[in-house]
């Protein structure tokens, strides 16, 4: 069966391609004027599913906490990449990120998650559209999240809940 990738792009696709190979879908936008302030990424992968008219679809949500759980989200999208990796450069935070899946139009929707520790970057690193990937290096890394994806490293952030995914829609389709 193929997926729709909601609001996703070609540098997401083909890591999420080199994960869980045998996951078949296709990029496909969001509906015009979709919107959302859902503070919590599960809410907002959910959010993106619900709102799309494809049957077989999945989204994928993140958000950057401070390590008390604190959302930097306002900060980030206040300031440009540059000026806030200035002044949160070094600080510990987590990556968090929410998948969320409908297999079917009237289907249940069903959300996975997972969550990386690391630190903000002292600058932004690795393609343009790796969204706050360019901003978070996990620890025991040296380079950005988009960074390592670029370089064909499977993401610590993406690969259990891609493959969690896959392995779902498998056992669907077997019984």
């Amino acid at each position: 069966m193929r997926l729709a990738f909601l609001d996703g792009n070609d540098v997401r696709a083909t890591e999420i391609r080199r994960i869980a190979p045998e996951l078949d879908f296709e990029l496909v936008s969001l509906p015009t004027a979709y919107s959302t302030s859902a503070p919590e990424p599960g809410q907002r992968a959910r959010g993106k599913v619900l709102a799309s008219d494809a049957p077989a679809c999945f989204a994928e949500a993140v958000d950057l906490t401070t390590m008390d759980g604190k959302s930097l989200r306002l900060e980030l999208d206040s300031e440009n990449e540059n000026r806030f990796c200035r002044w949160w450069r070094e600080t510990p935070v987590r990556m968090v990120l929410a998948v969320a899946l409908r297999h079917q139009a009237s289907g249940e929707v069903i959300v996975l998650s997972s969550e990386v520790p690391g630190t903000i970057a002292e600058k932004p690193a690795g393609p343009a559209h790796a969204g706050w990937d360019r901003l978070f290096i996990p620890d025991g890394a040296s380079a950005t999240l988009a960074e390592l994806s670029a370089s064909g490293e499977p993401s610590a952030l993406r690969l259990g809940p891609y493959r969690q995914l896959a392995a779902l829609l498998a056992s669907r389709s077997a019984s």
